[in-house]
């Protein structure tokens, strides 16, 4: 089966090149992405036997159905996310966004395309396996949205009940035609908060006739480090960054302003250390705004989940990816990722695993996600789309976790 996979695989490349090129052209953001939905659904129309759902997600998600020869097989869920990122793309090449401040900074033009791909793939092939595979194109993962509502409120794990999903990133520091798999944690639970002190604002020759809310909001960002080491195991997978703080006014050096308001992000892997960092922050600004005689107000988004790749598929899904690529180019990443990525509202449902795809060319250096130079190549899609549909095939077939 590999090699039926991996010959179609090579002979549509081209055309998956052409797609993904197409999509990087016409970037669009949050859940309504209209010029993607129509890309996507036209090279959806195109497979034959595809069951195809579309303006789902809340917006411009599509879901394609594809069963097999017979029903007993298992279902897999096969998963790529399609918004772009409100980034001017300052890479230059041919198909360069038509759309000023917004970029497929993050590769999900080339999620897209290996996925159509794999359904391109599996649709040829359908005689040969049982089961049946769901293809989901999510909107909106950048800004957190599309997949709760694609399995609240429009049930895509159900009829028939998804048995193992996967997903994957193109990944700038993992080699083009290589793949890396997390053994625990491919993505960590996010998290955010927002802090507003309010003091006595006064002149700044005589602080002492006020309430400095920049003193406090320095005091909470200068201990809250120490604070989780003491709290929380060292062991533990975590981060508390402050990515802004804003107070007074450029313009006026010599006032102590009434407000300060910071905030950020909050990371681990386990969801019970991500809501105790935002206990740890409540406790500690309370703490400090009495001691000051400051108020404050308080925002913590602590919800997050994360994606932890299932152990019992782990093995399973090395080997296919080994069948596609070779075992040296397949690897087990041992260090958690903190990242974040909404693929987790899956992953908590049923067993998942999520892959990291090469798209480094070798003795190059490329730039990161998001960065306005982002690049993706292009020569990993034909890899990407087999290893898509042998994980789709064997999913079915019960070969992953061995039950064939």
């Amino acid at each position: 089966m590999k090699n039926k996979i991996k010959e179609i695989a090579r002979r549509i490349e081209p055309e998956l090149i052409k797609i993904r090129q197409e999509l990087h052209r016409y970037p669009e953001l949050g859940i309504e992405l209209p010029k993607t939905h129509e890309i996507i659904s036209r090279e959806l129309h195109k497979i034959p036997g595809l069951e195809i759902y579309e303006h789902m997600a809340g917006g411009s998600g599509l879901v394609g159905i594809l069963r097999g020869k017979c029903e007993k097989g298992k279902t897999i869920l096969l998963r790529a996310d399609i918004d772009a990122l409100p980034v001017e793309e300052l890479y230059d090449c041919s198909y360069k966004s038509e759309y000023p401040g917004r970029m497929h900074a993050c590769g999900h033009d080339g999620h897209a395309a290996w996925l159509i791909g794999a359904a391109k793939i599996l649709a040829e092939l359908k005689e040969e396996w049982n089961g049946c595979i769901k293809f989901v194109f999510q909107p909106g993962e950048e800004i957190g949205l599309g997949a709760q509502t694609l399995i609240e409120e429009e049930h895509i794990l159900e009829n028939p009940n998804v048995d193992m999903a996967f997903a994957a990133h193109g990944w700038p520091s993992v080699i083009s035609g290589q793949i890396g798999i997390a053994r625990r944690y491919a993505f960590g639970c996010v998290g955010s908060f927002r802090v507003k002190i309010t003091g006595k604002k006064g002149h700044a020759s005589w602080p002492e006739e006020t309430i400095d809310p920049i003193s406090a909001a320095n005091e909470i960002y200068q201990h809250m480090p120490s604070v989780l080491t003491r709290k929380i195991s060292g062991t533990e997978p975590k981060v508390f960054s402050v990515t802004y703080m804003i107070a007074g006014n450029p313009k006026v050096r010599n006032v102590i302003p009434q407000s300060c308001e910071f905030g950020g992000t909050i990371r681990a892997t386990n969801s019970k250390v991500l809501k105790q960092i935002g206990e740890e922050l409540r406790k500690e600004t309370e703490a400090v705004c009495h001691v000051a005689g400051a108020e404050y107000e308080l925002e913590i988004n602590t919800n997050g989940k994360s994606v932890e790749n299932d152990s019992v598929l782990l093995e399973g899904v090395v080997k296919t990816s080994s069948e596609i690529l070779g075992k040296e180019n397949v690897y087990i990443i041992e260090k958690d990722h903190l990242g974040g990525e909404n693929f987790a509202e899956y992953s908590s449902r049923v067993p998942s695993v999520y892959l990291f795809i090469g798209i480094k060319p070798k003795e190059e250096e490329i730039p990161g996600l998001h960065s306005p130079e982002y690049r993706f190549d292009d020569n990993v899609l034909a890899g990407a789309a087999a290893t898509f549909a042998l994980l789709g095939y064997n999913g079915c077939m019960g070969i992953l976790k061995g039950e064939d």
